[in-house]
């Protein structure tokens, strides 16, 4: 009978070992996944997200930065799959809106962008909002200057100048350094023939755009 209870420990043991050994590699992972990048990121991500470990906004944010990751790949359509993951998961988010708009602006899908961005807009920015594949956290006036710089894009592409260049003024208000804003900004003013686009192009190749 001893034995058997002995048994019966070391297998008790052996078990909440292996459960805590495995609860420690996800907090790891899901660490990894928001700070590294690349393969070693998505990996990442996607044991956090097999896990079970994760729910809510937590989740939804693995989601959005494994999304970051792929779509850094151009792997767009499982980028737009994870953004849209991690809306499904957290309605509110709006940073994963954000991502969709962005990704579909690259895709030239502009409506379909229109629409992501303004629900980002509408909601307006998690307290987690963070540089695209980074940690660093992004203050609510740089995070709606970029939500309101990407919609003022799609307007722009689908020459709808006018809108664009509200959104794009509000992106700059909110964000004088927002360097996306302004280039977009100046192409938009050139397009109409506006004498205010040098001024703004120059300042956004002052900053690297």
């Amino acid at each position: 009978m001893r034995k058997r209870l002995w048994a019966y420990g070391a297998c008790a043991l052996a078990a909440g070992l292996t459960l805590f050994v495995g609860a420690v590699w996800a907090a790891d992972d899901a660490k990894t996944c928001v700070k590294e990048s690349g393969d070693v990121a998505i990996d990442a991500c996607s044991r956090a997200i097999t896990s079970g470990r994760y729910k809510g906004h937590v989740l939804a944010h693995i989601y959005l930065s494994r999304g970051v990751e792929r779509r850094a790949k151009e792997d767009y359509d499982a980028a737009l799959a994870d953004f849209a993951e991690a809306v499904k998961i957290d309605k509110k988010y709006a940073d994963a809106s954000f991502n969709r708009c962005s990704v579909y602006n690259f895709k030239k899908q502009y409506d379909a962008a229109l629409t992501e961005c303004s629900q980002a807009i509408k909601l307006g920015p998690s307290l987690d909002a963070t540089v695209a594949g980074g940690s660093e956290r992004l203050g609510k006036d740089q995070a709606m200057s970029d939500y309101y710089a990407e919609r003022g894009f799609a307007y722009f592409k689908k020459e709808d100048y006018i809108h664009a260049l509200v959104d794009l003024d509000n992106a700059v208000r909110l964000n004088p350094n927002n360097g996306r804003a302004l280039k977009t900004r100046g192409l938009a003013y050139e397009a109409r023939g506006d004498s205010r686009a040098q001024a703004d192009l120059t300042a956004a190749k002052l900053l690297g755009e």
